[in-house]
């Protein structure tokens, strides 16, 4: 079984395995853990709000794998392997062993077309959500499975804080369970602090550790005030979400309808507990205000249980419900174009470094939008705290970082980078009060000396002159 998910995990992922431009987070967060590699401490010296155990990840994997987009990309992969497996299992107890294979296909499958092709957020905590799922499906009321479970939850939290609402909507369920089992109130109370505690533990941990180094109100603000502070820009409900998580609707529907009309039995608490726990991606999904596509990743192993009555092998019917439903993934995420833009997007980064290395050793750079990975490929890594180029630049970060972003971008521009790589359409910077700083010190002072086609943006690097040819924008 787990040669047949790591040969389906090469398959669907392999052709994004050497890709340093995936996507833009993973970008940032192996630019943070390399940062840890060389001494600087998440928070104080270089910031984001992700919680430390995501960086960790990366860093261990670069630690390991070396420095390029590789590591983290075969450190993803695994994780995808573990999702899968984890799928397997619980749709082996819902059904069959045989039918669990059919869910490991799907899960990967399903995650890859929805914004995991490389090392996102939501590859990396899910697999510990559905190992809590199985811990708690496969062991009723154990004590030890409940605080491993509890445990693989506080260590979710800490590659994604959104993962908090999923585990206290499975603790709920457990605490329950205790409850209507006869256990005396007192007693329900005190699981409830136990499980608290341990799925805090991890959380507690790293917040004595920068208590300890005197950095805790660096940790406190990035961690737990500046998200509450972002703009409202996408808010939860965008127009096109019921598009965007369509084919969770029908997978969710095809199992619902398969279970009343074809009569097959299933585990009444697995199932209660699937569903609950559905219930729990939902609520973690829509925690935050802004809700990105790629959210819904977190959807996709629920979804894909959820239709295991669809694709139940038992019964011949669900032959044709596997094939159905893996079929239309495939054709949904479009791999061949997937692939081919991806491609693109190698062939433009490597022709963005080479332009910026051609500026000699004493080149430096500014990303005021586009692949941060340039930083790391050019050897322009600047010493700032806020190098990410959506802290800079968009509106959405205003007033949330801590810092004014004035000032973050005014630091750069005062030390007149030899490029500075931004959108080539300024208009698309909607709202954004830094921007018209950066335009107006390309007008006064750089002259643009390439296009480009990355991750769907089209940027334009520029190059310091002393003396700009007239150029009309």
């Amino acid at each position: 079984m787990l040669l047949f998910i790591a040969a389906c995990s090469l398959l669907v992922r392999i052709w994004w395995m050497d890709n340093p431009v995936v996507d833009h987070d993973e970008q940032f967060y192996s630019y943070v853990a390399t940062a840890m590699l060389q001494g600087q401490v998440p928070y104080v010296d270089i910031w984001d709000r992700k919680p430390i155990g995501l960086f960790l990840l990366y860093a261990a994997a670069h630690a390991l794998l070396g420095r390029g987009a590789l590591a983290y990309l075969v450190m993803a992969n695994l994780f995808a392997c573990s999702g899968a497996w984890l799928s397997y299992r619980i749709a082996a107890v819902l059904a069959s062993r045989a039918t669990g294979w059919v869910a490991a296909l799907l899960y990967l499958i399903a995650m890859t077309v929805f914004g995991c092709r490389g090392a996102q957020s939501e590859l990396l905590f899910t697999p510990l959500c559905l190992g809590m799922v199985y811990l708690a499906m496969a062991h009723q009321r154990s004590l030890r499975a409940t605080l491993l479970a509890m445990l693989l939850g506080g260590l979710a939290i800490q590659i994604k804080y959104t993962a908090a609402p999923f585990c206290a909507v499975l603790g709920a369920f457990v605490l329950l369970e205790d409850y209507r089992s006869g256990r005396a109130p007192t007693g329900v109370l005190g699981r409830a602090c136990l499980y608290a505690l341990v799925g805090l533990a991890p959380t507690l941990a790293v917040a004595a550790w920068y208590a300890s180094s005197g950095h805790f109100s660096d940790f406190y603000y990035s961690n737990f005030v500046s998200i509450f502070e972002r703009k409202v820009s996408i808010g939860r409900f965008h127009p096109k979400t019921l598009v965007v998580i369509a084919p969770f609707l029908l997978m969710i529907a095809s199992g619902v309808w398969a279970w009343f009309r074809l009569g097959q039995t299933y585990p009444r608490r697995a199932s209660a507990l699937l569903l609950v726990t559905t219930a729990g991606s939902l609520a973690s999904i829509y925690f935050t205000n802004n809700v990105l596509a790629y959210y819904y990743a977190f959807l996709a192993p629920f979804a894909v249980l959820l239709a295991v009555p669809f694709y139940d092998l038992r019964q011949r019917s669900g032959w044709f419900g596997a094939v159905v439903l893996v079929a239309g993934l495939i054709v949904m995420g479009n791999f061949p174009q997937a692939i081919a833009a991806g491609r693109a997007d190698v062939v433009q980064f490597h022709d963005l470094g080479s332009r910026i290395m051609a500026g000699g050793p004493q080149r430096s750079l500014y990303v005021f939008s586009g692949p941060m990975a340039v930083y790391t490929a050019t050897g322009t890594r600047p010493k700032a705290k806020y190098p990410f180029p959506f802290h800079s630049a968009e509106y959405g970060e205003y007033g949330a970082l801590g810092r004014p972003q004035e000032q973050i971008v005014a630091d750069f521009l005062a030390q007149h980078p030899t490029f500075i790589l931004a959108r080539t359409n300024f208009g698309e910077y909607v709202n954004s009060v830094t921007a018209p700083m950066v335009l107006r010190e390309l007008h006064a002072h750089y002259w643009p000396v390439g296009q480009y086609l990355i991750l769907g943006d089209r940027l334009t690097l520029w190059q310091l002159a002393e003396k700009r040819p007239p150029l009309a924008i």
